[in-house]
């Protein structure tokens, strides 16, 4: 990358605004005349012209481009992990769920809907952000991904999030109040639309604010996010997004699962109970707590890097050395990008009957494979 690309805040494009919340990228600083800034929803266009920085004294900012670059051995393996392990373990979960008639419920329908979110996520997310965050023209995949790309980026990350409030809720219901009526196949289909219309909802005001910023002289892109003259406004919405979608679910989980606790603690099964019987039950009281445990940490976690990040972006900029920016926004990113290739073994994997259906259909594949007649498949496989 040439030097005079140094990486600047975007408060740099004198704009009056701020950046969006998934990434920054490098900005060219010298000799940036008619740049072309267009909006997804008004098609609105600015013109934006930056004075010339002719300095050759290495500028802090550059010096962060530098340091993610040397990274980038590291963090494209990590970020390529993290699209295997999400895509085709979120991939077989779905498939599971769909060849499964007997796992056709309300829970598992909760499941599925996580998994299309996550692996969603991954094939999204991960990619363009490595390529833009590396790519020294900026953004190379043209205005109408610009906005595409940046409203499904955070509707799939707010789906998983919801979902996993409603995953944690259904659980609480089933475990504490069995005897209630459970909520209706159609009843989740309602409710998962729901959260997907909300999920767009939150992310319309991002997408009405984001532009296609294009650097014709210098050959550079950005797709970023500009609140011009609206700071408050901006505040407001970052930090109800943040309430909304990391604070209020965590409660609700921590909430959920600890009640799912408590009654399991307390439960105690009528009759005379043998040894054994009694050490069994104890043996899934303490897998049920650890899997809570794990479920409640892992989504605490994996958002939390990326949220204080955003949080301490928002009250000031400065306050995050320019040196680190990028490289700790990007692994802030990786981090809450591994909470799709969690999902899959914490809601699925770690339970038995996932498990066994699983099993059943790989061994119905490979006896198809080798010539065994696929109506006795099924009777086969069961009896591994």
């Amino acid at each position: 990358m040439p030097e005079h690309k140094l990486y600047r805040s975007l408060q740099a494009l004198r704009m009056d605004g701020s950046g969006g919340e998934w990434l920054s990228t490098p900005v060219p600083s010298c000799c940036l005349e008619n740049a072309t800034v267009e909006n997804s929803s008004m098609g609105q266009i600015y013109e934006v012209v930056l004075q010339s920085t002719n300095t050759t004294k290495r500028n802090p900012q550059f010096v962060g481009v530098e340091l993610l670059q040397s990274f980038k051995p590291l963090i494209i393996p990590c970020y390529a992990l993290v699209v295997l392990v999400g895509v085709f373990g979120n991939y077989l979960l779905l498939y599971v769920i769909c060849h499964t008639k007997k796992m056709h419920n309300v829970t598992n329908f909760f499941i599925g809907n996580l998994a299309f979110s996550d692996m969603l996520m991954c094939a999204t997310c991960v990619p363009f952000t490595l390529a833009y965050a590396f790519n020294p023209r900026g953004w190379v995949f043209g205005r109408f991904m610009c906005y595409l790309v940046f409203l499904i980026q955070p509707v799939t990350v707010y789906v998983s999030v919801f979902t996993l409030t409603a995953i944690g809720v259904d659980r609480y219901y089933a475990t504490v109040h069995p005897l209630k009526k459970r909520i209706s196949v159609l009843a989740c289909t309602y409710l998962l639309s729901g959260i997907w219309i909300l999920s767009c909802g939150l992310v319309a005001p991002a997408v009405a604010h984001t532009y296609h910023v294009e650097f014709k002289d210098e050959g550079f892109t950005i797709c970023e996010e500009f609140w011009m003259g609206q700071e408050k406004e901006r505040l407001a919405y970052a930090y109800s997004t943040l309430f909304i979608t990391y604070v209020l679910p965590l409660s609700a989980l921590c909430i959920s699962y600890l009640c799912i606790s408590v009654k399991l603690r307390n439960c105690v099964v009528p009759g005379h109970r043998t040894q054994s019987q009694a050490e069994a039950q104890r043996a899934r009281k303490r897998k049920t707590f650890r899997l809570v445990s794990l479920v409640v940490a892992a989504f605490g976690i994996c958002w939390l890097p990326i949220s204080v990040f955003n949080v301490l972006r928002d009250i000031d900029i400065d306050l995050i050395d320019k040196r680190y920016f990028l490289l700790i926004q990007l692994l802030c990113h990786l981090c809450g990008m591994s909470s799709s290739c969690c999902n899959p073994f914490l809601y699925a994997w770690l339970h038995d009957r996932f498990r066994a259906e699983l099993r059943k259909m790989f061994t119905c594949h490979r006896r198809i494979g080798i010539g065994i007649p696929a109506n006795n498949c099924a009777t086969a496989s069961v009896v591994l």
